[in-house]
């Protein structure tokens, strides 16, 4: 995994799937002002098969549910029971 430290201040997570797809996670801020709407950002490049790719902007509960999944559904795949 390739983590970067990009403008702003903010990390980046950046790695390859074995299918050739680069997922990069990271932080956004929409709108100025004193209360930008804060996202964490999702990119699923396209595939090296030329695939599309896609993005996602979602709110830090958003994140935290999603993370949850991924985590659960990975212990299953490793045949271990999820955390509670």
């Amino acid at each position: 995994m390739d983590s970067r430290i990009t403008g702003g201040g903010g990390l980046h997570v950046s790695f390859r799937t074995m299918c050739g797809r680069q997922i990069r996670v990271g932080h956004l801020a929409l709108g100025g002002g004193r209360h930008p709407a804060r996202r964490v950002s999702l990119d699923i490049g396209v595939s090296s098969g030329g695939g599309t790719g896609t993005w996602a902007g979602l709110t830090a509960d958003e994140a935290r549910r999603l993370a949850a999944a991924l985590l659960a559904q990975a212990a299953a795949c490793d045949g271990r029971p999820p955390h509670s």
